[in-house]
């Protein structure tokens, strides 16, 4: 014989179809939503993985001044590595755009071909982002020294995953920097006088630990010291960001993803458990005659924990079908127009399907059992009573002597209190989440205008060696090093610019530059970036003499540029153990000419900074649109629910008042009302929680950008939170009216009480 109670399956099921499809389709788009991304990550890490051991990607690599004579090649080559070839030549295409191109390479960092082929003579490969980004396609020509080099194909590179052009650069950026290939013919073809001497290494023994890899990158670089080598960069394959900024993004993105699936099923189990609370509570007659005819608890507590589980159940396998069917062609958009990868394949990750079906399963079951466990402890008399709390001839809260309504909507909310609450923490999690990405687009513009406004000059010139320009007009001469301190959060040495500038510099009258001066000064952002402060004292390493030096912080410069040292010029060139009077850069309000251009490294403009804000833009704001449909998503659920349960609760009550002659309008100011003042009164509390989470969050961000990224919340987005919180609250404030339209004036007369 089945057991009687399935039969209530479908009842509970029809009567309270909208509470269950509303849980339902929140679980199922959180589901969607995590699984896609957790198999793109997957399907990411796995290719790069592979693609990196596939192609043989460098150790590391080093430019130098002159080309490496063959004793110190063996010098260094006896600690266990092997150095390969590695020049490259930097091409501009336009104004603000550079194309780097290397001769296709055969021992290591090999070419993947994602579209086309590869080049044969007078013809080049570029990497697929930038030739997307830049609009070229597979037939196009780009022209070098006057020769037109047709586009053959597109490809990736192990060793420029993303497209830093400078490893201390804020930001990737593939609309004004790219990489290419040509055959090693053409670029010999090429002057010598503009090519970079250019090395990569690579690790005789591939399963050094991490630890000793470091300390061999160490060993490598002192070598080359040692031997006379005069080196223009030396980077790890760990420090640097073309290689290992998207291990970095993913290791930060991933995580934060997992969290908060975690919060929000976490919530949705709350949910369960408030909801099945309150309907033992309008059960409870049923289910003391129940108990008194012979059922036991352990199948009570089966049968209420089937709905649950079953609608738990259903959720998981339509979002994980939507989340691997549906939803990684949006991901993958967005790391295909982030990072430069060969083709992923998206499959099952297990890890996945245990975050998005296995632990949601868990919490719905252990959060739910516990609570049934704890109401299906009374006795059957207890049930049939109705006498479920342990304080219910507590002496109710004394409330202040307020207008009748007022009184009523305030003992409404005390005696849904947890219901209230988390309604708070749901409204909480969901302005987060919208704040996120309503953010990021006005942050970044922000900065952007900041780095505008706060520019010194109009170009900095850096230069490969000193060198006078054919027009100085008001030119001043400034020495500019790049230095390197450790930096504890992300558990490596970060790079900083020193800039020497001259004691009485028109373009920083406000600072103190005596020659003779021992301190320094720090912008903003590498200050709040060390958490530094006017007396600190900070250790910097020269990573290319390994001189190191500690300077005492004298005061904060507001310069968004970049995270910047100021001092004197001779101070600076003192630490480099450079002449007084050396020099390798101009701050200028005008063009500078140079005999010999090729003496010129990097020409900074205001453009040339602010340009890092369109590759940002397009790396963030397409998260926007995901995260205002998951915050709308959970505000609604939450409403739809917790304020139908309230309604629910106090059905009773809202019969007598029907019988008494309230109208609907009247009713709706008492329970409604109640709900709208939670609402409002949660959305306006959470804003400053919010504001501290996203300070928060933006602190972890900050640890895989090689600058600072300042958070800028304007002031108009905190209403606007509160506008969409609202707007979607009052959308479904029309389903709660016809509720309590639906409660019928029987109800009071069949009360037993």
């Amino acid at each position: 014989m089945k057991n009687p109670l399935r039969k209530r399956f479908k009842r509970d099921l029809l009567s309270n179809r909208g509470r269950y499809l509303a849980i339902f389709a929140m679980l199922t788009v959180t589901i969607a939503i995590m699984s896609g991304f957790l198999a793109v990550a997957d399907g990411a890490q796995t290719v790069l993985d592979q693609n990196r051991a596939d192609a043989k990607v460098e150790d590391g690599s080093f430019t130098t001044a002159r080309a490496l004579s063959r004793e110190a090649r063996a010098a260094v080559e006896k600690r266990g590595v092997t150095i390969y070839q590695n020049n490259y030549r930097e091409l501009p295409l336009s104004d603000d755009t550079t194309l780097r191109i290397y001769p296709e390479r055969t021992d290591f960092n090999l070419v993947t071909v994602i579209s086309g082929s590869s080049p044969t003579a007078d013809e080049i490969a570029l990497d697929r982002l930038f030739a997307a980004s830049y609009g070229l396609a597979i037939g196009d020509t780009v022209t070098v020294d006057g020769v037109p080099l047709t586009i053959t194909g597109t490809i990736s590179l192990p060793d420029y995953s993303s497209l830093f052009k400078n490893n201390a650069d804020l930001m990737m950026d593939s609309f004004h920097f790219g990489v290419g290939v040509v055959t090693p013919a053409a670029f010999a073809g090429w002057p010598a006088t503009e090519i970079i001497n250019g090395y990569g290494y690579r690790f005789d023994n591939r399963d050094l630990s991490i630890t000793a890899q470091r300390q061999l990158a160490t060993e490598i670089k002192d070598q080359l010291i040692a031997s006379g080598v005069l080196l223009t960069g030396f980077v790890s394959a760990e420090n640097n960001q073309s290689i290992a900024f998207i291990d970095d993004d993913m290791g930060s993105d991933v995580p934060m993803m997992k969290v908060l699936l975690s919060l929000i099923i976490l919530i949705m189990a709350f949910v369960f458990a408030i909801v099945i609370s309150s309907t033992i509570e309008a059960e409870a007659a049923i289910i003391g005659t129940l108990l008194a005819s012979g059922y036991t608890k352990a199948e009570l507590l089966r049968h209420y924990l089937t709905m649950p589980v079953a609608v738990t159940l259903a959720s998981a396998v339509l979002g994980n079908l939507i989340g691997y069917l549906v939803m990684p062609d949006f991901f993958k958009v967005m790391y295909d127009s982030s990072y430069s990868l060969p083709p992923m394949t998206i499959r099952v990750n297990r890890e996945a399907l245990l975050l998005t079906t296995v632990v949601p399963l868990v919490l719905m079951v252990v959060i739910n059992f516990v609570t049934l466990t704890r109401k299906l402890g009374l006795t059957p008399l207890q049930f049939l009573r109705k006498e479920l709390h342990q304080n219910r001839h507590r002496r109710a809260v004394k409330l202040p002597r307020i207008s009748f309504f007022s009184r009523f909507r305030l003992r409404v909310i005390l005696q849904n209190k947890a219901s209230y609450l988390t309604l708070f923490v749901g409204i909480f999690l969901a302005s987060f989440i919208l704040m996120f990405g309503l953010a990021i687009t006005p942050m970044i513009s922000h900065y952007v205008d900041s780095i505008k406004t706060a520019a010194v000059s109009d170009y900095q010139y850096l230069l490969k060696a000193p060198a006078e320009p054919q027009n100085p007009g008001s030119a001043e001469k400034m020495t500019v090093a790049g230095l390197e301190t450790w930096y504890p959060p992300a558990g490596k040495n970060i790079e900083v610019a020193f800039w020497g500038l001259r004691e009485d510099s028109r373009y920083f009258p406000e600072l103190s530059l005596a020659a003779d001066e021992t301190g320094v000064y720090l912008s903003d952002g590498l200050a709040k970036k060390l958490g530094a402060k006017a007396g600190a004292q900070l250790d910097f390493v020269n990573p290319y003499t390994n001189r190191e030096d500690t300077v005492t912080v004298l005061g904060i410069v507001d310069y968004p540029g970049g995270l910047t040292v100021f001092l004197s010029q001779a101070q600076l060139n003192a630490l480099l153990d450079r002449e007084a009077d050396y020099f390798n850069g101009y701050f200028s309000d005008q063009e500078l000419t140079f005999v010999d251009k090729n003496v010129v490294a990097t020409v900074i403009t205001p453009a040339e900074m602010a340009k890092f804000g369109d590759q940002m833009l397009s790396s963030f704001t397409q998260l926007a649109p995901l995260c205002l449909f998951a915050a709308v998503v959970i505000y609604l659920v939450l409403m739809v629910v917790l304020t139908k349960l309230v309604i629910d609760k106090n059905a009773l009550y809202i019969s007598y008042l029907k019988v008494f002659g309230y109208e609907t309008a009247e009713i709706s100011k008492l329970y409604l009302r109640a709900t709208t003042t939670v609402v409002l009164g949660s959305l306006i509390l959470s804003l400053p929680l919010v504001k501290l989470g996203i300070q928060g969050s933006f602190y972890l961000v900050q640890m895989k950008l090689s600058g600072y990224l300042p958070v800028y919340l304007p002031l108009y987005l905190y209403p606007l939170i509160v506008a969409i919180g609202m707007a979607s609250y009052l959308g479904i404030n029309f389903l709660q009216l016809r509720r309590i339209n639906q409660i019928p004036l029987a109800a009071a007369l069949k009360n037993r009480e």
